[in-house]
């Protein structure tokens, strides 16, 4: 009888030729865990470039029965399927509003109160102001609905880690009010209220928080703190570069990305609010008639993969994922300039998911993910620069 072959005892090198097939870390991650040999073979082949993760709300979320492991879904683009990651048990019906690259996520566990950061891969909670005060004039302080935020840097260590967001002002009827922009350094409790601004995004580039408006304007700002005071002094510069002719018409969300060093802006076009026919692509360049910066459309992709979300958008090169389309994946955040607590009559809140999908160009190519999901009762989807780890993380630790 011939002797039982074990997959223990494939040769290290045969195990790396396999995990080379095996772009998703999550998968790499479940094979490194059939066994020590398998770990040794996965790790001798480094784990490629990742692309974002789609987080995708439940319709509801579920009371935990004991001992249960609370989880999420999660998009990949590399291996097309959804997989379920462990969360935090307190994370079940939060607001999801952005990530941040090291495993952190935005969220609000009230919806429109208790503002944090979470990260996936320590469990490590941080809180976020409630609260903001208005510069100059009455030093009053007020409760603010957080709707997208950004950091200057990782908050690990917290020095030297300024946030920038856009918020809402909340009234006892939760209504909606206008846009305003905020900073603080991480482990304040405070915000410093700016100014009102009509923020579609914002992005930390170049050494400064830019933001920018439905009309394509930019604000941009440098901020300046001294010991525990909330906020010292500002740099802000106002661009107005403005959008070309007929480009704010239909237009459903505005993003800022960048990519190969510059700041491009990604328009959104939106026939009527559920649907989206394509994307503009502009970058900023100088009008020689006047030498003022203005926006002018990319005349082609060029082989760019734009992940775009306020306040986490991101962007690839499709010579690093062969296989891959160029083109701009989007997620459905047509709630950002709803209401803080959506709702519809006297129900819960309902958030949509449904308009997820890549636009891979002209002329309208739309590729739509998960058009029949439900809407879910506390968030919308969000792009996800947090999920992914690496084998030796998952697997050693």
């Amino acid at each position: 009888m011939a002797p039982r072959r074990s997959w223990a005892n494939l040769p290290a090198d045969l195990v790396a030729e396999i995990a080379r097939c095996l772009p998703c870390v999550a998968d790499r991650v479940r094979a490194a865990r059939a066994c020590r040999a398998w770990l040794q073979g996965v790790l001798m082949d480094p784990c490629p470039l990742q692309l974002p993760w789609l987080l995708l709300p439940y319709q509801s979320a579920a009371a935990l029965p004991p001992g249960a492991t609370r989880t999420a879904s999660f998009f990949c683009f590399l291996c097309n399927r959804i997989h379920r990651v462990a969360v935090p048990d307190d994370t079940g019906d939060a607001r999801f509003f952005g990530a941040y690259p090291g495993g952190w996520l935005f969220l609000a566990y009230g919806q429109s109160r208790r503002h944090g950061l979470v990260n996936l891969r320590t469990q490590e909670s941080l809180d976020l102001p409630d609260e903001a005060f208005t510069l100059g004039g009455s030093a009053s302080q007020h409760p603010v609905f957080i709707r997208a935020a950004v950091l200057s840097a990782p908050p690990d260590p917290l020095e030297g880690c300024i946030a920038a967001a856009i918020v809402t002002d909340l009234t006892p009827e939760y209504l909606v009010g206008p846009m305003h922009i905020t900073l603080w350094r991480m482990r304040s409790r405070l915000a410093s209220c700016l100014f009102q601004f009509d923020a579609e995004d914002v992005i930390y580039h170049d050494g400064a928080f830019h933001f920018l408006s439905h009309g394509g304007d930019l604000v941009i700002c440098w901020p300046e703190f001294q010991d525990e005071a909330p906020l010292e002094g500002l740099h802000v510069r106002r661009k107005f570069q403005g959008m070309p002719g007929g480009y704010v018409l239909n237009a459903g969300a505005h993003y800022l990305v960048e990519c190969r060093g510059e700041l491009l802006m990604v328009v959104r076009v939106q026939t009527h609010q559920e649907v989206t026919s394509e994307f503009k692509v502009l970058r900023i360049t100088q009008d020689d008639d006047d030498a003022h910066d203005v926006w002018t459309e990319l005349p082609a992709l060029d082989g760019r993969m734009l992940f775009v979300g306020r306040g986490c958008s991101r962007s690839f090169e499709t010579a690093d994922f062969p296989g891959f389309h160029e083109g701009v994946y989007f997620l459905d955040d047509g709630n950002f300039h709803a209401a803080p607590m959506t709702r519809d009559g006297d129900g819960p809140p309902q958030y949509s998911c449904c308009n997820n999908g890549l636009w891979s160009g002209p002329p309208d190519h739309v590729r739509c993910w998960f058009p029949e999901q439900h809407p879910s009762t506390y968030s919308s989807p969000i792009i996800d620069n947090a999920v992914q780890v690496t084998v030796q993380h998952v697997v050693l630790s």
